[in-house]
């Protein structure tokens, strides 16, 4: 029996990039997802899946038994704890990930997400992630997105 090679898991960054395509409708994946009229839930996963796995690895760089933990949910509750960025990082990110569960969720009495509302997503997990890595301070001035 063969062993069948470990494909390591989508970064958070490539995740984006992904999402990217698809909201421009460039590239091999981008032109096939707008075609086949799937993109808007395919981007808003990809979009979560970036978030989840910049909590990870913030999870990872502080507190590794934080990152252990299989919960996700657990995990960003305690964003707003001692080791956590702050309480304001902590509900940006609990407002985005609920947002874009909802977005990625198919509902025959909801209409699909707007290219709009996924880039202004795409944009607040962009800067999420940037805060989770510790290359920004949070800054208390600048608002946080909007639905």
């Amino acid at each position: 029996m063969t062993a069948v090679p470990r494909t390591a898991a989508p970064t958070p960054q490539r995740c984006l990039a992904a999402a990217d395509q698809m909201l421009r409708g460039a590239g091999a994946l981008g032109a096939v997802a707008v075609t086949a009229g799937w993109w808007p839930r395919a981007c808003a996963c990809l979009i979560r899946l970036a978030l989840e796995g910049g909590i990870d690895a913030y999870w990872r760089r502080v507190k590794p038994t934080v990152a252990s933990c299989r919960q996700g949910r657990a995990k960003q509750l305690m964003l707003r704890g001692r080791l956590g960025p702050g309480a304001r990082v902590a509900r940006r990110v609990a407002f985005a990930w609920a947002t874009l569960s909802a977005a990625a969720h198919h509902h025959c009495y909801e209409l699909a997400p707007t290219a709009a509302e996924l880039r202004r997503l795409h944009t607040e997990v962009s800067v999420l992630l940037t805060q989770l890595d510790g290359r920004t301070e949070p800054n208390d001035d600048v608002p946080a997105a909007r639905s």
